[in-house]
């Protein structure tokens, strides 16, 4: 993590030298050439850091997101299933744009194939989350070069968005070289050291994740996919996680720290009331005797496992339990692990596409496989996962509905910390089923809305095709339309408790 910090004050300082003399030499050139910072000064590996390191703290979201995937409650969230752009749309100018530019500047020379490849890996990541939270959006048509920007962008089908990114991570994956003369982002690689084996696991991780996404509305495209994919490397291991870790409290430079510690350890308002963990969480580490409870959460005042449930009117929420659970103290130290993908997910991915018929793999054995990857991440005693495994919760068992149910509530459980990433299952699958407090929200008839609203600005900047976007969508720009992948009939499920209160 101090590559971050020495690369981060490396660009800032060319900015500072390059901007300042800019400004003031040749005005006459600059009047008809504000293109300040050439593509010939751009240093891709400066680029890549920022990006990843910016892009990889954003995982563990702590607002809209982070109650919908029901990790995080927020007691001054007001009334939280309302009308609201609260998607990562900043995420073009901030990730997409830099991205874009080092994979042009690197598309020419061939000893740049793997800057080149790792930077379409990870442009993947980062746009799935864009179109995973609003559906359509500029895709073809976003971070063109200078020359070739296109001021208004189309809006591009998530269908279309979806296939070009699988075949993306599939040719960066092939485009990947072991050979020593090549360039390589080394220590820039904040994720994985420049490691080319690394990257080609993730991206072939990442290929599975979102092949399995699709599978309700295009199976055949899954289909082809998980086929093809099963049989390249893929992250297995704990220690083959793609992780960026923050620095620890020795840091030179805040911003290299976890955010959740520079917020309960320096003063920002609201942080205690952001990190209280939802009732999603709770109920189902705690329900089954899990041994990972003690280790993520922390109890209540009075020791129990009771988190917040979500959009509580005033009667719900004066009678509801007088202290919620937190997460547990490491989520808020100064160094912290921010997992992009884990072997565990990977594990559980496998198990649905068995049981879905997708693949002959033995379904049962890797969901095992799945928990106890979980539960050796958290250092969970080996003695307490092999008593899990043997109870009716480390077992699959009943319908092919319910055996699909045990799997994406454990995936759920092993994703804690990743928001987008569960609020996406929670659509695409119905799981875990979330109960809803009884304070009015006709904006999502009082369910976890279905997607984010596009910006407001979009209609001022890019209004045509914004507007062509939304008239795509079954009900318009609104928060209960379906993206494409989000296919499944009967949803969303109701919890077994919804109606009745306390939910605990």
């Amino acid at each position: 993590m101090k590559a971050i910090n020495k690369l981060f004050y490396t660009a800032i300082v060319l900015l500072l030298v390059l901007v300042p003399n800019a400004c003031t030499d040749h005005f006459d050139e600059l009047n008809t050439n504000p293109k300040l910072v050439t593509d010939e000064i751009i240093k891709p590996e400066l680029l890549f850091t920022k990006v990843l390191k910016q892009s990889s703290f954003e995982i563990q979201n702590q607002g809209r997101v982070g109650e919908y995937s029901g990790y995080t409650s927020r007691g001054d969230s007001g009334q939280p299933l309302t009308f609201g752009d609260f998607g990562p749309f900043d995420n073009y100018r901030d990730h997409i744009v830099n991205l874009s530019a080092i994979i042009r500047l690197t598309a020419e020379d061939p000893a740049d194939v793997n800057l080149n490849a790792i930077a379409r890996i990870w442009k993947v990541w980062v746009f799935h989350r864009i179109t995973d939270s609003y559906g359509d959006v500029p895709y073809f048509d976003a971070a063109q070069s200078f020359e070739d920007v296109v001021i208004s962008p189309s809006y591009d089908s998530q269908e279309d968005i979806y296939i070009d990114m699988l075949n993306e991570l599939k040719e960066a994956a092939s485009q990947l070289s072991t050979d020593d003369e090549l360039n390589g982002f080394g220590a820039a690689d904040v994720m994985f050291g420049g490691d080319v084996d690394s990257w080609e696991r993730f991206a072939n991780s990442l290929r599975l994740r979102l092949a399995m996404r699709v599978r309700y509305a295009d199976e055949s495209l899954a289909q082809s996919h998980i086929t093809d994919v099963l049989s390249e490397p893929l992250i297995v291991s704990n220690d083959q996680n793609a992780k960026v870790t923050s620095e620890g409290e020795d840091f030179a430079f805040l911003a290299n720290t976890n955010p959740l510690y520079q917020n309960f350890y320096n003063g920002s308002a609201g942080a205690s009331n952001a990190t209280v963990v939802g009732l999603p969480i709770t109920e189902n580490l705690d329900a089954n005797n899990d041994p990972r409870t003690d280790l993520l959460l922390d109890p209540n005042l009075d020791g129990f496992f009771i988190g917040r449930a979500i959009n509580m009117n005033v009667e719900e929420r004066d009678a509801y339990v007088s202290s919620a659970t937190r997460m547990d103290e490491m989520f808020l130290q100064a160094e912290y692990d921010f997992n992009a993908f884990l072997a565990a997910e990977v594990s559980f991915l496998r198990a649905e596409a068995a049981l879905a018929g997708l693949s002959s793999e033995d379904e049962a054995a890797l969901f095992q496989e799945g928990i106890q990857l979980s539960m050796e991440q958290y250092g969970v005693d080996p003695a307490d996962i092999t008593t899990f495994l043997g109870s009716a919760a480390g077992s699959l068992a009943g319908t092919t509905e319910e055996q699909l149910e045990q799997i994406i509530v454990q995936k759920y459980i092993a994703l804690f910390g990743d928001p987008y990433e569960a609020w996406a299952e929670h659509r695409r699958t119905g799981y875990p089923r979330i109960w809803i407090g009884s304070l009015t929200a006709l904006d999502t008839d009082n369910a976890i809305p279905r997607r984010s609203a596009y910006p407001l600005d979009e209609y001022n900047l890019n209004g045509a095709n914004v507007s062509s976007a939304a008239g795509r969508l079954d009900e318009g720009d609104i928060l209960t339309s379906n993206v494409w992948w989000d296919a499944k009939d009967g949803l969303p499920f109701a919890h077994p408790l919804q109606g009745t209160f306390p939910p605990y």
